[in-house]
């Protein structure tokens, strides 16, 4: 049958089909090529024979994208959940997801939860004037969640943010039962929600949405982020001045006749992003000399 796996946890993983459900395991044959499936993988697995509902993946279709964490594949959004509410979320991590979703080409969504405690309306719309869906929300009072809902309702919408901005309050305020849902699942793979390599992707709408662990760090090269050349262009502001500079090579961030220097000086640019860019570079401008020595 051609399903898409819903849930993947070490070994095993759940497919969803028209024809019901599998609890899977991959051939052998994907460990050797060192191409394991992801949640989010659209693939064909067939039953064991048992009649109990267990089967084994044969194939995995070509994908659009991955993210290595959380281990997804096949995404259409990342939500980020942001908080100017205790734990504060730097707005540096912010604009490193997003360039992260832009550098993975998915959607970013931006949501700052807790404006019950800190009103975030100015915040979301200095992200909304670059482009992106960006809102104000509080799980507690519900404030935006129906502009939330909306942004999210089709496609694979991945959440992502520092541990203790509300993820789950979000989720559990959109999907009523959402944590006896993640359970259920859970009880008949044999996992718990917390192992490091789960992955569950629950229906939302016409689509889905996936949880993921709380971040306390950024690692560009972690997360497959290791061509700079590439960044610029992750910063949506930026685009419409690429290719204006003096240099051909320039890096944008301290050379003469730098187009997106200008821009910044003139304003048209916000500080804090080209900081969050440079940022950026500098951490991924060595990683092709490092790749090199370690081959």
């Amino acid at each position: 049958m051609q399903g898409r796996i819903i849930k993947a946890t070490g070994a095993q993983f759940v497919v969803s089909a028209p024809e019901g459900q599998l609890v899977c395991r991959a051939r052998g044959r994907f460990r050797l090529e060192g191409e394991y499936p992801l949640a989010g993988d659209f693939v064909t697995a067939m039953s064991d024979g048992t009649g109990e509902g267990y089967g084994v993946i044969s194939e995995v279709a070509p994908r659009r994208n991955r993210l290595i964490r959380p281990p997804v594949a096949n995404v259409d959004r990342l939500l980020i959940v942001a908080s100017l509410a205790p734990p504060v979320t730097p707005l540096a991590l912010v604009d490193y997801l997003t360039t992260l979703a832009e550098y993975h080409d998915i959607v970013p969504v931006i949501c700052f939860n807790k404006t019950d405690i800190e009103d975030a309306q100015s915040t979301a719309a200095m992200y909304h004037a670059l482009g992106y869906p960006a809102m104000a929300v509080s799980a507690v009072t519900g404030e935006g969640l129906s502009d939330l809902a909306e942004a999210i309702d089709d496609g694979l919408t991945v959440l992502t943010g520092y541990s203790g901005v509300g993820k789950t309050s979000l989720l559990n305020a959109l999907i009523p039962g959402f944590s006896a849902r993640t359970g259920e699942i859970s009880e008949k793979i044999g996992r718990g929600r917390q192992t490091t390599r789960h992955v569950e992707l629950l229906p939302f709408g016409q689509g889905y949405v996936a949880d993921t662990p709380g971040y306390s760090s950024f690692d560009a090269v972690e997360m497959e982020m290791t061509e700079k050349e590439r960044l610029p262009w992750c910063f949506v502001e930026f685009r419409d001045f690429l290719g204006q500079c003096k240099y051909n090579d320039c890096t944008h961030v301290s050379d003469e006749g730098c187009a997106i220097l200008q821009a910044l000086k003139d304003g048209r640019i916000s500080p804090s992003r080209h900081e969050s860019y440079t940022d950026l570079y500098e951490r991924l401008k060595d990683v092709r000399q490092w790749q090199l020595k370690k081959k």
